[in-house]
């Protein structure tokens, strides 16, 4: 798949409508697209159980 199609698919499946890649023009594979996916969802949990969470417990 194509930079274009990598990007509206995470945007799609993770439910990240601005999120942009900024990745190389070039073709990808599907196991490419799987093993960033994941990585992507697991840091945005971790961000939200780090900032998100805490934040909401100063109050």
């Amino acid at each position: 798949m194509t930079k274009d199609e990598f990007e509206t698919r995470l945007r799609n499946e993770l439910d990240m409508p601005f999120y942009n890649y900024k990745g190389a023009e070039r073709e990808y594979s599907e196991a490419e697209f799987q093993e960033f996916k994941a990585e992507l969802l697991n840091d945005y949990l971790n961000y939200v159980d780090t900032y998100i969470d805490s934040a909401e417990n100063d109050v």
